[in-house]
């Protein structure tokens, strides 16, 4: 195999793809190649010979292995930065910048579909016999939609638990209970936290309170005999006649974020 000449190597070095800075001990720029020119634009210019870089340079000085960088520009960036010794000139390291702007652009709109699908899933990933929120306010609009237009009663009672012991089995054993209360015409879902949300059909706010008793009741008998009993607490409202599935939802969550700040049990949304 055949020395690379110093000449060959500053070529191989000036037409890497990957924008190149040389920087001393000292934070002097030592050069740099073409693609790091192509990044920069006319900063380069002032980059040799200089007692400080450019303002536009600095950053990319910095600590870090991920730098955010505005361009001349202004076009936002995002530049990943390896930084290697040079074995000949332990003085001088080599910064080598990818622009990995796209790949994190892309990551963000995975997250953000994600999380969206996630939002709009009608079953709760954990929980698969339960609606989501949103799968209950999806089901929710012909209903409260019917009860307006027939002047016909729908109710929702929100319920949210605490235990000091195995949580998740609590809400196996809490999805149970509800599910022997809930008739073929009945909703039953969470939200993401796992507050429980019962929409009742032909069900009259007194009523749905009726059930919130009769559930409280059961859950003081069962933490009798409990190591670590369940503390409920429960928000209840009716469809009005300007509702639709958006707003009763939210203002039957909004009982049940009373009814905790109370401590209350339960809290009745008008």
């Amino acid at each position: 195999m055949h020395e690379t000449t110093l000449q060959t190597a500053h070529a191989l070095l000036d037409n890497c793809p990957l924008a190149l800075l040389l920087v001393s001990e000292s934070g002097d720029i030592r050069g740099f190649n073409r693609a790091f020119r192509t990044l920069v634009g006319d900063a380069a210019d002032t980059l040799m010979d200089a007692s400080q870089p450019d303002g536009l340079i600095t950053p990319l000085l910095g600590p870090g292995t991920l730098i955010n960088w505005v361009m001349p520009d202004g076009d936002e960036r995002w530049l990943a930065v390896t930084i290697t010794d040079i074995e000949d000139t332990p003085e001088v390291t080599a910064h080598f910048f990818t622009d990995v702007t796209e790949k994190l652009r892309f990551k963000k709109e995975r997250d953000t579909l994600q999380a969206r699908l996630a939002e709009e899933s009608l079953k709760d990933s954990s929980l698969p016999s339960l609606l989501s929120r949103y799968g209950i306010q999806v089901s929710l609009e012909p209903m409260v939609s019917r009860s307006r237009r027939y002047n016909t009663p729908l109710s929702i009672f929100t319920m949210s638990i605490e235990t000091a012991g195995d949580r998740d089995k609590t809400l196996r054993n809490i999805v149970t209970l509800l599910s022997d209360q809930t008739r073929w015409a009945d909703l039953l879902g969470c939200n993401e936290h796992h507050d429980f949300i019962m929409v009742l059909q032909e069900t009259t706010q007194d009523s749905a309170l009726v059930l919130v008793d009769k559930l409280a009741a059961h859950i003081e008998r069962i933490n009798e005999t409990a190591d670590n009993p369940v503390v409920a607490c429960f928000g209840v409202t009716q469809c009005q006649k300007n509702d639709d599935a958006a707003s009763m939802l939210e203002r039957a969550e909004s009982a049940l974020v009373e009814a905790r700040r109370n401590d209350s049990g339960t809290s009745i949304a008008i």
